[in-house]
Formats: structure tokens, sequence, C-alpha cells
């Protein structure tokens, strides 16, 4: 045999081999890619809550996760990091690696911050996964507090400027902004008292260290069904359906209506299989039958956005609240 030949036949041997391994690489890369997909997560998950124990973030939140680790198969980690009106906590959220093993709950006061703080956490850092909660706020007074309408307090205010004392959850939260709202749509002024969010602001409330909060009644249920507190109004646009028996704020004569919202997101840059496979954990959280439940017995209203529409709600969300947050009269 020539050498040519025995060249020739080597190259065909070696494309042969050569074939072999693309096809045996392309095969394996099939098999494995959904595999290595499925994998997520492989480890617990932190779930970062920028606000104190015990308010209304953090007991939906928790919830969320309970389920979450059922259906995802590993712990999901609940960790507050309360201060600065949450920026503290979006600040570590968003600083996290995109890698789908921090998420952190945000809330309303994420976008308020840019515009009434001099500090906050932009909401283009973020990955919105799921929207699962919208509520109503309310202005909210001890039970054996004088006054029995929301008309009856505000008089109060109006004789005598300042000296109500009303707990908020900080600059940029939806506690002080609702009461900002509320000083602009009366022409009243307050002295706001900041805590760490819903939990310690209603202990104030409740322990007679402040004469009024704008906290959400859900937040606060157990205390209002304690007779403990009562909610003299609240800030949605018709009656709360699981407070059908308090006016709004517009049936009381003042012109406001918001409403505060949370749900659960990521750093950006996480990837979107990561991103489709938390929202659908969340998806089948907010259908379940248990936190139906939970949210029911707490007053929670719950609604679902997937990251798309989450996206598209934030954005929509922050040019209504652009539009008012001059009129707020809170500088930066």
């Amino acid at each position: 045999m020539n050498s040519s030949r025995k060249a020739g036949l080597a190259m065909s041997r070696e494309r042969k081999l050569l074939m072999i391994f693309i096809f045996a690489g392309a095969f394996f890369i099939m098999a494995w890619g959904p595999l290595a997909e499925a994998a997520y997560p492989e480890k617990e998950i932190t779930l970062i809550i920028p606000w104190d124990v015990g308010g209304g973030t953090d007991l939906v939140s928790r919830a969320v996760a309970r389920l979450m680790e059922e259906d995802l198969g590993k712990p999901v980690v609940v960790v507050n990091r309360p201060g600065g009106g949450g920026v503290i906590g979006y600040r570590q959220i968003a600083a996290a690696d995109p890698d789908g093993y921090t998420l952190g709950s945000i809330a309303a006061p994420l976008i308020h911050h840019k515009y009434i703080a001099s500090t906050y956490a932009d909401q283009k850092n973020f990955a919105p996964i799921a929207l699962f909660n919208m509520d109503s706020c309310g202005f909210i007074v001890k039970t054996d507090a004088p006054w029995k309408t929301l008309k009856e307090a505000l008089d109060y205010a109006k004789q005598n400027p300042r000296k109500m004392r009303v707990a908020t959850s900080g600059p940029g939260g939806a506690l002080h902004v609702t009461l900002v709202m509320l000083e602009s749509a009366t022409g009243l002024q307050f002295t706001a008292v900041p805590y760490g969010g819903s939990g310690p602001a209603s202990v104030a409330l409740a322990g007679g260290h402040v004469e009024a909060s704008t906290d959400l009644p859900s937040a606060v249920h157990a205390l209002i069904e304690g007779g403990k507190l009562r909610v003299l109004a609240v800030t949605s646009e018709k009656r709360d359906p699981e407070y059908p028996h308090i006016p709004t704020f517009k049936e009381s004569g003042v012109d406001l209506t918001y409403l505060n919202w949370r749900g659960i997101a990521g750093p950006k840059g996480m990837p979107k299989e990561i991103v489709d496979r938390l929202a659908n954990s969340i998806k089948k959280v907010v259908a379940h039958q248990k936190f139906k439940d939970f949210m029911k017995k707490g007053h929670f209203g719950y609604t679902y956005k997937g990251p798309e529409d989450f996206a598209a709600f934030m954005v929509k969300y922050e040019k209504s609240f652009a539009a008012i947050a001059p009129k707020l009269g809170v500088k930066k």
C-alpha cells in the first residue's frame, strides 16, 4: 500500500472519529440540557424581606416561602433586613448574584424611594418574578380613641396641628406615602413617627405611643379582631371586600385612593429559565388552597401577575406615582 493511500485511510478514520465525537457531544448536550435546567434549585434559596418581623409584607412573604418550599423541594429561608424604609433590604437584593438563590420581597416603596428619598434602589436593577398581593391602607386608631369616624379625627388634627402622632413605616414606605397623601388632600399637619414596618408600628399604636397609623388593615387584622384597634377609613376606590363595613376615604370626604402591592423579584440578569421556574412556583402558590385560606383569614388580597405582566405593572405604577410625587410635598 503506497504512502498516499495510507494517509487517505488515516484521514478517513480521523474524520469518522471526529464525526462520532460531534454526534456524541450533540447527544450529550440534548440529553443533559433539560436535566441541567431541572436541577434548579440545587440548594436552599434566601428570601430577603426589607421590613421587620410581624408586618404585612413579612407575613404574606413567609406564607409564599413556605409553599414555594413544597413545590421546589428545597428550603426557602426568610431573612429580614429592615431599615431606611426598605432601602437596605432592596439594595441587598439588587446586589446579589443573579443565580436564583437570593430573592426578595418587593413592594410599592421600591418605586416611591426614587422620587421622595435621597437614597434608593432602582427598579431597573431587579428582575420581576411575580406579583401576588394588593391591599388598601387605612387610617387606624385605638379602639378607645375619642374619634369614631375619620371626620372626627381630622377635625381634631385641624384644631391641633402636628399634635396627632401617626406611626408610619419610614420615608418612602406605603404607610408614610399614605400619610403624606392625606396631608396633601386635606391641608392638615401630622407628626410622622417612623418604624421599621407594620409590626412595630402597630405595637406602638396599640401601646398608646402614637395616636394613629396609616397601616394596611390586613397587616393588623389580629389587633382589629382582638378589639385593640379600629379602622376609620380605607384608601381603596370602593369598599374593601374584606372590610365591607369600613367606609373609603372618598366616602368620608377626602379625595384619596391608593393600593399597596407586593411581589417577588431577584437581581437583574437572572436566567430566563430560572425566572420562569420561580414564577411558575409562585403561580402554584397563589392557586394553592392553603395560601387562599391564609390570605382570607388575614384579610389580605391575593392576585397573580407573571414576569412580563409584573414588569409592565411596575412601569405603569411608576408613571402614575411620578405624576403625583411632586404633590406630596416631600423633598428628597
